[in-house]
């Protein structure tokens, strides 16, 4: 895709997003300034499995199950089994890659689901049903005010990300930029990746560590039905990990902004603030990433990624 059709997309991308259609007057916004309707939550907090699941079933979403390759005792034996006829391979795949939830969303046509739509091991337990409602949670809240489907996001990305890169590998080539024109591509179609790129870590592994702390705190305050300290074991794992990929992640978006600010000089001060707006977003959010890890209680550092 060119930069002039790329900037049209991203352009109604940005515009569509920018209509509100509703508020979320009993929303909490947590951690990365996401919201969340907690009152939907805590219900759950007393309930067992089954009451759970028929509690989410309810609101209209559903939910299968998988088969599981280590041949643990089955939880929800009432759950229908997820098959290649309603979920696409690739997702079912995940779980004989160590997946043991997964949200599926009908705002991305990747999933091809209708409904909103979990899916869970069929040796699940009551923290992971948590986790994946809440991830339909905040992909609800999301769309109170965002009417962009998923996918749309996705494919901004992979545009713009393609656009940019074949632009950078031309610079590298010639060691410099080919004209005026290819300095503006350049830089632009960064811009709209690196964009892109902030908002999906904030909604991919970020919103995995803000369900965690989340559910690590009800833990503690509430003492809910099927929580156990195995679960907090768990956690810290998924915690660090989750963390750690978004920090390699933004990590690579910076090293990029600082290679590119060496490219530019004071007459390129549209450009320079272009790419200064971006590359401060996608730093204060890696800083915030540290910081909402530290305050899970975990005390393994993050591992150093400058």
């Amino acid at each position: 895709m060119n930069l002039i059709m790329l900037g049209a997309a991203v352009l109604s991308f940005l515009l569509t997003t920018s209509v509100a259609l509703a508020e979320c007057r009993d929303c909490t916004t947590v951690d990365f300034e996401k919201e969340i309707q907690l009152n939907l939550l805590t219900p759950m907090l007393d309930m067992n499995l089954r009451q759970k699941i028929a509690y989410i079933q309810s609101q209209g979403i559903d939910v299968f199950r998988v088969k599981h390759t280590e041949n643990l005792p089955v939880t929800v034996p009432y759950l229908p089994y997820a098959t290649e006829e309603i979920i696409p391979k690739k997702f079912l795949k995940v779980f004989s890659e160590g997946a043991i939830g997964l949200y599926m969303t009908e705002s991305n046509y990747a999933y091809g689901v209708k409904n909103p739509t979990i899916l869970l091991i069929e040796s699940t337990d009551d923290w992971t049903v948590i986790h994946e409602y809440a991830h339909y949670l905040f992909d609800r809240a999301r769309m109170m005010t965002d009417n962009t489907r998923e996918s749309l996001h996705l494919m901004h990305t992979e545009d713009a990300q393609e656009d940019f890169f074949e632009a950078k590998e031309i610079y590298r080539n010639l060691g410099q930029y080919h004209d005026e024109s290819h300095k503006n591509r350049t830089i632009q179609s960064f811009v709209l990746y690196a964009k892109m790129q902030v908002f999906f870590e904030r909604s991919a592994s970020l919103e995995e560590t803000t369900i965690e702390k989340l559910l690590r705190r009800y833990y503690v305050t509430h003492k809910p039905h099927g929580f156990s300290h195995n679960d907090i074991e768990r956690s810290d794992r998924y915690v660090f990990n989750t963390s750690q990929k978004a920090q390699e992640s933004l990590r690579l978006i910076l090293e990029d902004c600082v290679d590119l600010a060496k490219t530019l000089n004071v007459q390129d001060q549209d450009l320079l603030k272009e790419l200064s707006n971006v590359c401060t977003q996608a730093d204060r959010l890696k800083k915030d990433g540290v910081k909402v890890y530290e305050s899970t209680g975990l005390k393994k550092p993050l591992e150093e990624s400058n």
